[in-house]
Parts: C-alpha cells; structure tokens; sequence
C-alpha cells in the first residue's frame, strides 16, 4: 500500500459508524448525529439485494461532497450559481492482493465527475470555484492521494 505525506493537519475530527450485520452481508449502519444507512450487495455478490451496495455508498459520497464543496466555496466567493447536477463515476478493478498468486482483490482505481452547474460568473471566476472546491473535497482527495486523479469535466449552463 502507498503512504501518502500528508498535510499538516488542522481541526482534525473523527466520524464514528457501528456497522451491524446479523447475517449474511446486509449491514445496518448508525452513524454519529443519529442517522443511519442500511447497505447490502447484490444478489451475484452474495447479498440479499435490499439496499445499495457499500461501493455505491463511497461514489454517491464522492457526489455529495464535491457538491457540499462547490457550494461552500460559491459562498465564500460570493459567486452567484443555481442548480449543481454531479453525475459522478467510480472504477474498481481487481488486482494482484499481497498474499501474490491467483488472489485478485478489488481496488478502486479511477474516478471522474461531470459537473453541470447553472452560472453567469465569468470563466476566470468558474475556474477559481473548480480549482478550490476540487482541492477541498476529502473523498475526490482520497483517490488523488492514491494515484488516481479523478477526471473532472465542467459544464457551465446559462442561469435560469
């Protein structure tokens, strides 16, 4: 595995999840703030086919968080934007695990995200939203800590 020099951190936090499977692969999930998700996998995998599978829990949170980014850093900018549509993509491929041999385990190895977000801003300033939101997603950063850049595609659309 590769170890990635990390920034120097600052308000670091620990989030807490208590996973629960009493069974097969279902797995319910309480998470901090009293919420909850419930994942499983599909039938071929093994599961039961009653919720989405935990890899589809990690590429809608690459989403959401790109998203809450974007809009956070549109505030602090003062930049003027309507509706934001993430479409986002994840790629597992499986690999070579560390007892070697015929052992294939799966990995995430690439990610991309096609971003419509309704603007009139001027494109220096879009460019400047692109370029910190990127920077501050933490789950888009997990995969560029990890060697694979996600591919991110912008596409402005006129303000309604």
């Amino acid at each position: 595995m590769a170890v990635v020099k990390q920034k120097q951190p600052a308000g670091r936090q620990v989030r807490v999840a208590d996973s629960n499977c009493p069974e097969g692969v279902r797995c319910e999930i309480s998470l901090d703030g009293g919420h909850s998700i419930v994942t499983d996998e599909p039938i071929e995998r093994g599961g039961t086919d009653t919720a989405t599978s935990p890899l589809m829990i990690f590429t809608s949170s690459l989403a959401a968080c790109q998203t809450v980014q974007i809009v956070k850093v549109a505030e602090a900018m003062r930049f003027k934007h309507g509706a934001i549509n993430i479409h986002a993509e994840t790629v597992t491929d499986r690999v070579d695990g560390s007892a070697g041999g015929s052992n294939k385990v799966m990995r995430f190895c690439g990610a991309k995200m096609i971003i419509d977000i309704e603007t009139d801003e001027t494109p220096e300033r879009l460019a400047r939203l692109q370029k910190v939101s990127e920077d501050q997603c933490p789950v888009g950063n997990l995969f560029s800590d990890a060697g694979y850049e996600p591919e991110v595609i912008w596409n402005p659309r006129p303000m309604k």
